[in-house]
């Protein structure tokens, strides 16, 4: 009889998950002998039996738009290669205002890396400077190459150009 009773809650668990899930607007898949598979932001579920809830947040690809991905590209964006772009639909501009993260806390640490890595970033105003295609994004999004404070190679084949837009 008790054996019934787990059986029966877990498989009441089991079948409710999907319905909350679907009103929270996330997605389900069930496996009775795998468990239950569940995409939801930062949380994990355990039910009862065999039937697990695992969670796994999507960056949602703004990887690239954080203090610390722009931080870490300062150093090596004057050895980057620019030459290669000349499709500006392969060159995205991304400002500092636009960063994930708390700007007041982590703009110290930017500013850090930009006046330790002084060289690379005069290396990359040159680089810049000498692709027709970023100048021209740049200047028509209203900015100029000094603006420019890191630049990052895409897995896609794109660029990343981190503007500092900061007053």
């Amino acid at each position: 009889m008790k054996n019934q009773i787990i059986a029966a809650t877990a498989l009441i668990a089991f079948t409710a998950l999907p319905v909350y899930a679907q009103d929270a607007g996330v997605g389900v898949s069930t496996d009775i002998s795998a468990g239950v598979s569940a995409e939801l932001p930062s949380a994990s579920v355990d039910a009862t039996g065999n039937a697990n809830a695992n969670a796994n947040a999507n960056a949602g690809g703004n990887s690239d738009n954080t203090y610390g991905s722009v931080v870490s590209s300062i150093a090596g964006s004057g050895d980057i290669d620019l030459t290669t772009y000349v499709d500006e639909t392969k060159v995205t501009i991304v400002l500092l205002s636009e960063l994930q993260g708390d700007a007041a806390t982590e703009a110290a640490a930017l500013d850090n890396a930009l006046s330790t890595s002084a060289d690379a970033v005069t290396k990359l105003h040159a680089n810049v400077e000498a692709n027709a295609v970023i100048k021209a994004k740049l200047e028509a999004g209203g900015h100029t190459v000094d603006d420019v404070v890191a630049v990052k190679a895409a897995a896609d084949g794109s660029l990343i150009v981190y503007v500092d837009d900061r007053a």
